[in-house]
């Protein structure tokens, strides 16, 4: 691991901490850098502001996950994605519990969007999505968000795989066909 990843996981770790018993708008970068031993200059170096630093660890604690990247399918790489977030659900609470412009619940949307419609732009190997794709990828992201949020809240009685197979089940039929497709095409180069 290099020494910027070393540092950036250091100050994720201490972000993660704070989170356990101080709302993450109230969390200084002063104060982080004091627990985490790091001056505020290296960690203006690798972050704008303590919601970029949010984003980094939801970043890294997902996208090793994203289904229609990887080798696996839509409902295991969403049950992977999620079990990471059970991990670090009391970060991820808190975190989600913030609606300011920087919070991490407007930072996961437009991931997720972009990604959706990125891996439906290529599925369709167009440029460029309908409306109504586009509308299909933004409501099927803002229902995930909405349900991890619930999720993570107040149902929390559900397994991550539990929450993925649901997901996968309520995919509107032109993700579940891409996913079917990126699918097929998985298979086909295994098989040579």
């Amino acid at each position: 691991m290099t020494a910027s990843k070393r540092t950036k996981q250091l100050l994720a770790t201490g972000l993660k901490e704070l989170a356990a018993t101080t709302p993450l708008r109230k969390i200084r970068v002063g104060e982080l850098c004091a627990r985490c031993g790091v001056d505020r200059r290296t960690f203006y170096y690798h972050f704008r502001d303590i919601y970029d630093l949010a984003a980094w660890i939801f970043d890294q604690t997902v996208d090793d996950h994203i289904p229609f990247e990887k080798d696996h399918s839509y409902e295991r790489g969403v049950g992977m994605g999620l079990t990471q977030i059970w991990k670090d659900e009391v970060f991820f609470r808190c975190a989600l519990a913030e609606d300011s412009q920087n919070a991490l619940g407007r930072y996961m949307l437009k991931h997720m969007i972009e990604r959706y419609a990125e891996a439906l732009r290529l599925d369709r190997g167009r440029e460029t999505l309908t409306a109504e794709e586009e509308f299909t990828v933004s409501y099927h992201c803002f229902g995930c968000l909405g349900m991890i949020h619930r999720w993570l809240f107040y149902e929390r009685d559900r397994s991550p795989n539990e929450l993925a197979e649901l997901f996968y089940a309520a995919l509107p039929p032109i993700l579940s066909d891409m996913y079917r497709h990126a699918e097929e095409k998985g298979e086909q180069d295994a098989n040579g």
